[in-house]
């Protein structure tokens, strides 16, 4: 048994995470993509990001034609 060098826990393999600092950062990374999705809508980032990416669709399109 080794212990984790970041919460001191005790933990079965050196090379993983314990499930401490696993869980820890999950939720972390999680609030993170939501605070991203909320600006992502409130400046409307993902209409333009549709809209670009029917444009290349459309352009590739009619050059294989």
């Amino acid at each position: 048994m080794t212990m984790c060098k970041k919460c001191g826990v005790r933990k079965r393999r050196w090379s993983r995470s314990c499930t401490r600092c696993r869980s820890e950062s999950g939720r972390a990374s999680s609030d993170v993509a939501v605070a991203a999705a909320d600006v992502a809508v409130e400046y409307g980032l993902l209409g333009w990001i549709r809209r670009g990416v029917t444009g290349v669709v459309r352009l590739v399109m009619r050059t294989l034609d």
